[in-house]
């Protein structure tokens, strides 16, 4: 089945953290997604519906397997190995976790020898929760498609009700449902390349989001796999939408530039964040430490911790549960030891 044409050149180099460094050749992947007797996966659970994607020609297409009684998987694999000549890449949704395992455990019960193991596999629902993890309530397909693909399916059979539905074909040779079936899992194929062009496109350019949350968590990526061009990008589309930064993109910012020995800026972005609650001890901490070890200005360094341990000792007689005794220990050490220093 023709399901959409090409999409421009694949990157996730960022998004997979460089376990994917090179474009992806979309000639390489297989999609898959596998419909079964139950959601345990094991040995005992069948897989009665398998459902493939690739790209021929330039275009997607997918081709699903259907097996009406127990017992035929061996005939499905036969038809499978074709498929994998040529293909590098699986592609799933939680693959990794359920499908993935099931197929290997499938295909040494029928003893077939394929060897698995050699492909790269690249789960999508581990990139989506990179994403939108904290823009969405679940990082599940179904909440993938509807608040970022737009996609509303119409007269769906959900997941945890498939299993039971091919019980009732196997008994009753209920047909309709397992019509429904197929096309779930259809759709599951070619939202899984939707989704693989959307963290593409995120990947290249986070000026595709509009989501301030999400923002943010690439924010956090970029500053843990040292991308300073990245982080820019992303700290230039939340000013457009934000209008200026909040403070928790503000500790971050302030952490890369002092990476990049930008002290004079990081400095001032501390500041501005002592009177953040949330943020004032960690900015008490890291302006105490320069000046200590870069400006060597200990009286000034010794200012920020008795200014750190007096707001202790005031919001623990506000609210003793809203500080950390960590903190005290850490700013009293650090008293201590600077005025040390200056005597």
């Amino acid at each position: 089945m023709d399901a959409e044409e090409t999409a421009p050149q694949i990157l996730l180099d960022r998004l997979t953290k460089g376990q994917f460094a090179k474009p992806i050749d979309l000639a390489e992947c297989l999609f898959f997604d596998l419909e079964t007797t139950g959601l345990s996966g094991g040995a005992g659970t069948y897989p009665f519906l398998l459902g493939f994607g690739f790209y021929e020609a330039k275009r997607f297409k997918v081709v699903q397997y259907f097996l009406p009684d127990f017992g035929r998987d061996y005939y499905a694999f036969k038809e499978i190995i074709p498929l994998l000549e040529g293909k590098n890449i699986l592609i799933s949704f939680n693959g990794k976790s359920y499908d993935f395992p099931l197929l290997k455990t499938r295909a040494i019960l029928n003893r077939f020898t394929i060897d698995l193991d050699r492909f790269r596999h690249l789960d999508l629902l581990h990139l989506s929760r990179r994403v939108w993890k904290d823009s969405q309530e679940s990082c599940d397909l179904a909440s993938i498609e509807r608040e970022q693909l737009n996609i509303r399916r119409s007269g769906d059979i959900p997941g945890y009700l498939i299993p039971a539905a091919y019980l009732r074909f196997i008994r009753n040779e209920v047909i309709h449902e397992m019509i429904a079936v197929i096309q779930h899992n259809r759709q599951d194929i070619i939202s899984l390349n939707k989704i693989l062009f959307t963290l593409s496109a995120i990947n290249q350019s986070p000026e595709v989001l509009n989501d301030g949350k999400a923002l943010m968590r690439l924010a956090k990526l970029a500053f843990e796999i040292n991308d300073y061009d990245y982080f820019f990008q992303v700290e230039k589309q939340l000013l457009k939408i934000q209008g200026e930064h909040h403070p928790e993109f503000k500790l971050l910012l302030s952490f890369f530039l002092k990476k990049q020995g930008n002290w004079q800026k990081a400095c001032a972005l501390w500041e501005s964040l002592v009177a953040h609650q949330s943020y004032s001890f960690v900015a008490l901490e890291e302006l105490s430490k320069a000046h200590e070890h870069v400006f060597k200005d200990y009286q000034k360094a010794l200012e920020y911790s008795a200014r750190a341990l007096k707001m202790y000792g005031t919001l623990q007689q506000l609210n003793p549960y809203s500080v950390k005794s960590a903190w005290k220990t850490a700013f009293l050490q650090r008293y201590e030891r600077l005025k040390c220093k200056i005597s």
